[in-house]
């Protein structure tokens, strides 16, 4: 689909859901659902992303008819997404402390997520998964998602130079992972 129908598309959904439209929203989340759980388990990992991902629906339920600008629907949607997935990293990174610290004689060490996939497409998920967050998060969303630099600076909240600059550490780095797998 190219992206001027995409983005017609998602505007009209987005103004058909500030009306309170009924079917409107069961569609937002069959368009928006794969993409976001992927994105999501890149960025808080497999048993997380379901999970946050129910966050996200009932956070857009409650606030998609403020949305004032409709051509934003999918970055506004991504940008929701991020901020819960780190909300939810940062509890899990606190929760686990407070159990190393109480247990320290008890590592818990956590195995490599399943393959669904071909080899090439498990070498891929393991390059991305050993990648800085800033960095996978960056990729996830301009070649799997097909956002602009633009649409991605304003998801993350940094300038679009330093959106590219992460594009470009990020394919050097998954290159080398690639390599290296």
């Amino acid at each position: 689909m190219s992206d001027g129908i995409r983005q017609a598309r998602d505007e009209l959904l987005a103004l058909r859901l500030r009306h309170g439209e009924p079917d409107a929203f069961p569609e937002l989340v069959r368009l928006m659902e794969r993409p976001l759980l992927y994105y999501l388990t890149q960025l808080a990992g497999t048993d997380a992303a379901l999970d946050v991902l129910q966050e996200v629906w009932l956070v857009a339920f409650r606030a998609i008819r403020r949305l004032n600008d409709p051509r934003q629907l999918r970055p506004w949607l991504y940008r929701v997404a991020r901020l819960r997935a780190i909300d939810r990293v940062r509890k899990d990174r606190s929760e686990n402390r407070l159990r190393q610290a109480h247990a320290e004689d008890t590592a818990t060490a956590q195995g490599d997520e399943p393959t669904f996939g071909p080899d090439d497409a498990a070498a891929v998920h393991r390059a991305l998964d050993d990648l800085d967050v800033r960095h996978r998060d960056v990729l996830v969303l301009h070649f799997i998602e097909d956002l602009s630099v633009a649409d991605i600076a304003g998801i993350v909240g940094c300038p679009e130079g330093t959106v590219k600059s992460r594009l470009h550490h990020a394919k050097r780095a998954l290159r080398e992972g690639l390599r290296e797998g």
